[in-house]
């Protein structure tokens, strides 16, 4: 199986997960290299799109003749978290997860969503990723551009451009909009993002200046980011000591609320955006009493059972100290 074996969707977006089940992940899986201008990146990208990026590092890592050195090349801007940074820079948990990969205690995959941070270090200790980050030669702009190459070992490949972001957020939470195209249907497309890219990878290109990570770090060019996906940055408007205190207030209230008589209530009334209905008033009190027996909500589609699950979740950890919550849901489900 090669690229050229599969339809390819035109137009994805997310938060469908047709950009995860009709592009990364059978995109990857297929892949050899990976060439992707993304602005902003987030490790949790590789947890993320496991499906794809599994197959992709387990035979980057088999020993095997053809092996591109990167074969992973991300251009990125100054913004990373700092984790992400400690793991490429000193290969953090590298040598471990290498033993354990060897052993095959661990596959790419679960080494994906349970040590992205230590697979990302050895990847890049083993020549396999590399990431320079673009920084512009005037003016106070970034690097905000989004397109990647996806290459087979045939030769083909598939060109992706659009909003989205090589991180989480990017993939399953933002409202993205990406255009598709193959090598074999537009091969001036091709041409045109690959030459792009290899012009700024380069440092050949007139207004974006490109220095490798370990060189950006040293001077001091990295702003580290607090959130872990950059996808997204919370902007939180500053508050004074007495707005703050007055917020303490509330919380402490809230927390404090189910141990009153029918302060279940109270807790219900404080909850952001959300104003119950009388039916589900009465299966968040009825369920929240009967804890730690279970209940199983069955209201008809469209009457509430999400929003009374929060709800009887709201009474419990604020009062009664709960701390963890079994949830049996169909699997239709599992992602709302």
């Amino acid at each position: 199986m090669g690229l050229r074996d599969r339809q390819w969707r035109r137009f994805l977006n997310a938060p469908d997960r047709d950009l995860l089940s009709q592009l990364y992940e059978p995109a990857l899986a297929e892949a050899d290299r990976y060439d992707r201008c993304c602005a902003y990146f987030s490790s949790t990208v590789l947890a993320v799109a496991a499906r794809g990026f599994a197959p992709l590092v387990a035979r980057l890592l088999a020993p095997a003749q053809g092996v591109h050195y990167p074969s992973v090349r991300l251009l990125v801007n100054e913004e990373l978290t700092r984790d992400d940074v400690d793991a490429m820079l000193h290969a953090r948990g590298a040598d471990a997860l290498a033993d354990k990969l060897a052993a095959r205690l661990l596959e790419p995959r679960d080494a994906l969503e349970q040590e992205r941070l230590a697979l990302l270090g050895l990847l890049v200790k083993c020549g396999l990723l590399e990431v320079r980050v673009g920084v512009m030669r005037s003016g106070r702009g970034i690097l905000h551009a989004k397109f990647g190459i996806i290459s087979d070992a045939a030769g083909d490949a598939l060109v992706f451009n659009g909003s989205g972001n090589e991180s989480a957020n990017g993939l399953i939470a933002n409202y993205e909009e990406l255009e598709v195209t193959t090598s074999w249907d537009d091969e001036k497309r091709l041409e045109y993002f690959r030459n792009r890219f290899e012009e700024l990878w380069s440092g050949n290109n007139s207004q974006v200046d490109v220095i490798p990570l370990p060189s950006a770090v040293r001077d001091r060019l990295i702003r580290y980011a607090t959130h872990e996906d950059l996808s997204v940055a919370p902007q939180r408007p500053e508050m004074n000591r007495r707005e703050r205190l007055e917020a303490w207030m509330r919380w402490r209230f809230a927390l404090e609320a189910p141990w009153f008589p029918n302060g279940g209530r109270n807790c219900d009334a404080m909850a952001p955006d959300v104003r119950l209905w009388p039916h589900q008033v009465r299966v968040v009190e009825e369920c929240a009493a009967a804890w730690p027996a279970g209940r199983l909500l069955c209201d008809e589609v469209g009457m509430g059972k999400t929003v009374e699950a929060i709800m009887i979740l709201r009474r419990l950890l604020a009062g009664r100290g709960v701390r963890r919550s079994l949830l049996l849901v169909p699997a239709g489900i599992l992602q709302q």
